[in-house]
């Protein structure tokens, strides 16, 4: 009887959220697959597509020979991030975004210190970090990070920018509610204050100018979105802190 063939595993998987990004994939996908192949040879590239075909995000995949995979649960940023963590199978897994604003050159500094912390955040705001943003968008970044640092105390200049080295283990074990960007703050207030307790690191990353397409995001809906998830992490954190005084 022949032995069963065990399948290689994958050491890192990349997710992408899209949504009508196939112009930024034409440009992104080319000079993102060498430098992940350079990283690990075993490696997968998942674009978290819309639902239905809006573009030709599948045939951009299929030219650079990455999987595309159609959201589940709905239309929302939030169901593009669950949709792609939970069809990873990585050791590791990096989440960035499909529009260019995240650099694949800036890739290796995540994957290079991935021994160092659970979570390894490409940040704009430590020592060497930069944004291309116009200065209001900016300033809005500024205001929300240092709000969601001092209300959670989060070990982080940039809670916000969704490009991020996570440990699969850890993030596929989350149960994500939110539907906007930010699924991105929760991802990190559950890993920190939930049972895996994740460490964190930043490494210095440039955000640059989205490379095609129109942004996504819409300003009023952002603030009040922002707004409501903070009270529902906050719950959270606080019902943490109480488990863990009851365990001590």
């Amino acid at each position: 009887m022949r032995e069963p063939v065990e399948l290689p595993t994958v050491e890192l998987s990349v997710v992408l959220p899209a949504y009508r990004e196939a112009d930024s994939l034409r440009t992104l996908l080319p000079g993102l697959v060498p430098v992940v192949q350079g990283l690990s040879n075993r490696y997968e590239i998942i674009v978290s597509d819309s639902m239905q075909p809006l573009d030709d995000t599948a045939a951009v995949c299929a030219a650079n020979g990455v999987t595309h995979r159609p959201r589940t649960g709905g239309e929302s940023y939030g169901d593009a991030v669950r949709s792609g963590i939970l069809a990873s199978r990585g050791k590791y897994v990096l989440l960035m975004d499909s529009d260019g604003s995240h650099n694949p050159k800036d890739t290796g500094k995540l994957w290079n210190s991935r021994t160092l912390a659970d979570v390894v955040i490409g940040s704009r705001y430590v020592k060497g970090g930069n944004t291309e943003n116009p200065y209001i968008l900016i300033l809005m970044s500024r205001v929300l990070n240092i709000a969601y640092r001092l209300a959670f105390k989060l070990p982080a200049e940039d809670v916000s920018n969704s490009f991020r080295l996570y440990r699969g283990d850890q993030v596929r074990s989350l149960s994500l509610v939110s539907n906007n960007f930010d699924i991105v703050e929760e991802i990190l207030i559950r890993l920190v204050y939930g049972p895996t307790k994740s460490t964190v690191l930043e490494v210095p990353m440039t955000f640059e100018q989205r490379k095609a397409g129109e942004s996504k995001r819409n300003l009023p809906l952002f603030l009040l979105t922002y707004l409501s998830s903070m009270r529902k992490m906050l719950r959270f954190r606080n019902e943490e802190l109480e488990r863990e005084k009851g365990r001590n």
